[in-house]
């Protein structure tokens, strides 16, 4: 644990406050009725107030057109220390024009990263207020003022990159790339689906000139937009990065009534002055130890999802069988997705709304789940309880209980502003988790909400996107109160929303559709940057024809060092391959028995942060090690467009001083190494022909 976290007023004029998370420093200062950046500093020192940045505010805020940057006054500041060793300062801050009270809660929780929410409060009790836009933290990076014609070599030199996640399309996730920031030039990101994904609200900044790393994310689930600044003003000599990052919706975002209070998405940010490995760990403990949920110990079980073959014609029969497989190679879960509500020939999106089992199962669920728990398999379950499909009982019912945009109801997406909608989704889902007496329950969101529908709220023609994604915090924030040892799965339409707003209200996310060969490798690799890999879902089978490229053994590294999750192995039990029966068994094995004891806690190298091209081109390599490096698992693939039939690995998180009994699959195969040849010479692995692959797992010689 540790003891370095703080949250205290800051020494020298104006007034000010220093938020301290291991070595990294954040400082702000309030002047002149402006709450203001006063720096960045990731080497423990903080920097002489004179020093401080003077003019840069720390947020943006615009209130019924009008901007609030300034006109604050300081109310009051309290520090105190939460469980697990974090310090939360609050700073309250009264506007002097108009009737708003800000509260601003920063939290540093260790590893170098803070989180930061602001909290608004009408204080009029006769008047709504209109958010127009907000940008919960904005600030300044890096500035430089030393030699800088020299530094930047006659500015041939970029001295900033953004690392992010560059498609926005359906099953293009995890596509991390750099990017270089132009000097005086601005470059932005943003989402318009409605939903934070299939890109997420994720940044890592880097700075090409003076070292470290800077991470951003956004907890918000529906549309944001980040941007970035290379700022060189020549006469002033000086140069630094500027950044903001917020919610987007046409105004009014959010209208606020008289007394009400509102927060704003949460933003979770952090300096490292190592590699990047170093701040993707850092990030992944931050997170795992603050932000994430987990059930019971947080080993995630190996689940069967029924879709593969059968889609959404199910029977009970067919989900017997299904049943037996999953037992048959290991399994411990098994889910039973979209259709077991519908009538038979009728299309899985058609009827969401009417949450009891169709004509497809007579007898209703109850044999298929007792039949599972009898093979000894946890049960779970699907619903996209935020959707109403338009042959469904309640779209004939409710026809008003769907967002209306220009005038006009949106097909299918539910408008959770209104009361009777919200209470009819938790009443829902705690409804199937008990009739059903559920393990996981699995939340899907298909749709595309876009720009939101509109609402009149106090005369104001009021955004839905705020409301909905409030609400559905909210209601699975009850649900997980309610059911603590029940697994929730978080989906929307693969990786639609996975920002930590809603992931962090769930203990597993669906982070894409996309499950086909070599797509799936980059996938993989771009999401446990921003996940810990235990809570990235990854699935192999005949489901969305994820096993249609690539050789067995291949398909089976890519899910075990994920959340593996398997679907449609054969059409019967009668036309089951037993060599591939039993290869599916060794991995479920391997994964149980050696990754996943230490897969809540491993630290992650990414050894090709970028994988170029349109499907995934050349090599991937990534390793995952124990934190006190007795044990690791790696794996190399070849790709497509590879250049030459080897790849070198040198791991990069064991330990020189210990010798390591190293096994290789698919040939299994052992050797004797030590910490010191792995990492320092490391292993040639040859692989001559496209999407194939090594996996290593790495065990220390007592």
């Amino acid at each position: 644990m540790t003891t370095s976290n703080y949250a205290t007023p800051a020494s020298g004029e104006p007034q000010g406050w220093r938020y301290g998370s291991g070595v990294a420093i954040y400082t702000e200062r309030f002047a002149n009725g402006r709450l203001l950046c006063g720096g960045y500093e990731d080497n423990g020192i903080p920097v002489m107030a004179a020093h401080e940045l003077a003019n840069e505010p720390s947020f943006d805020l615009v209130v019924d057109g009008e901007s609030l940057c300034s006109g604050w006054e300081a109310v009051g500041f309290t520090s105190e220390r939460e469980p697990q060793d974090v310090a939360a300062g609050t700073l309250t801050l009264r506007h002097t024009r108009k009737p708003v009270e800000l509260t601003v809660v920063t939290r540093a929780g260790g590893e170098g990263f803070f989180r930061r929410q602001l909290r608004l409060r009408n204080t009029s009790t006769d008047r709504s207020l209109g958010l127009t836009a907000i940008t919960p933290l904005r600030g300044v990076l890096w500035r430089t003022r030393d030699n800088l014609m020299e530094t930047l070599r006659d500015r041939t030199v970029t001295p900033y990159a953004v690392g992010h996640f560059k498609d926005r399309d359906w099953g293009n996730e995890g596509n991390f790339a750099w990017q270089d920031i132009p000097m005086n030039t601005e470059v932005a990101y943003e989402s318009r689906s409605g939903r934070s994904g299939h890109s997420s609200p994720f940044f890592v900044l880097k700075n090409h000139l003076g070292g470290g790393y800077f991470l951003g994310h956004l907890g918000w689930s529906g549309n944001w937009r980040m941007s970035f600044e290379s700022d060189f003003a020549v006469r002033e000599n000086q140069l630094c990065l500027r950044f903001g990052l917020g919610p987007t919706a046409p105004p009014p975002m959010r209208v606020i009534g008289p007394g009400e209070s509102v927060c704003a998405p949460e933003v979770f940010f952090g300096l490292c002055h190592e590699d990047f490995d170093a701040t993707i760990q850092r990030w992944h403990s931050f997170v795992r130890r603050h932000v994430l949920r987990r059930v019971g110990d947080g080993r995630q079980p190996v689940i069967v999802n029924h879709w593969g073959y059968m889609q959404h014609e199910v029977s009970e029969p067919r989900l017997k069988a299904e049943i037996d497989m999953a037992a048959e190679i290991g399994a411990e879960m098994f889910i039973v997705d979209a259709g077991w509500y519908a009538g038979v020939g009728t299309p899985w999106p058609n009827t969401t709304g009417d949450w009891d089992a169709g004509d497809r199962l007579p007898n209703d669920l109850f044999p298929v789940f007792e039949h599972a728990r009898k093979k000894g398999l946890m049960c779970g379950l699907w619903g996209e309880l935020e959707s109403a499909g338009k042959d469904s009982r309640l779209a004939r019912e409710h026809p008003d209980w769907f967002i209306r945009r220009y005038g006009h109801p949106v097909e299918r997406i539910l408008d959770l502003t209104r009361p009777g909608v919200a209470e009819y989704v938790e009443t829902t889902v705690n409804r199937l988790i008990e009739r059903y007496k559920l393990d996981l329950f699995r939340l899907d969101y298909n749709v595309r909400p876009r720009e939101g529908g509109f609402n009149n709220v106090a005369g104001l023609d009021e955004n839905t996107l705020w409301r909905h994604v409030e609400t559905i915090y909210a209601i699975f924030d009850r649900v997980g109160r309610r059911h603590p040892h029940v697994q929730l799965e978080n989906c929307a339409g693969g990786g639609g929303r996975t920002d930590l707003g809603i992931v962090s209200r769930f203990t597993t996310t669906w982070v894409s559709d996309w499950g086909r060969m070599p797509r799936t490798v980059r996938i993989l690799n771009g999401m446990t940057m921003l996940l810990p890999p235990e809570y990235v879902d990854r699935f192999t089978g005949a489901v969305m024809e994820a096993s249609y490229r690539g050789n067995p053994d291949t398909l089976m590294h890519a899910i075990i060092l994920s959340h593996p999750m398997i679907s449609g192995l054969t059409p019967t039990l009668a036309e089951a391959n037993p060599e591939m029966t039993a290869r599916v068994r060794k991995y479920v094995g391997l994964y149980k028995d050696f990754i996943r004891p230490f897969h809540r806690e491993a630290l992650v190298y990414h050894h090709t942060p970028e994988i170029p091209g349109a499907e995934g081109s050349g090599w991937c390599a990534i390793e995952y090690v124990a934190p006190d490096a007795r044990r690791a698992v790696a794996a190399v693939f070849r790709l497509v467009h590879a250049t030459e039939d080897t790849y070198h690995l040198a791991f990069r998180g064991l330990d020189p001083a210990r010798r390591y009994g190293v096994t290789t699959e698919p040939d299994g195969r052992r050797f004797i190494a030590s910490g010191r040849e792995l990492t320092q010479q490391g292993v040639d692995v040859r692989l001559d022909t496209a999407l194939t692959s090594k996996l290593f797992l790495l065990e220390a010689e007592d």
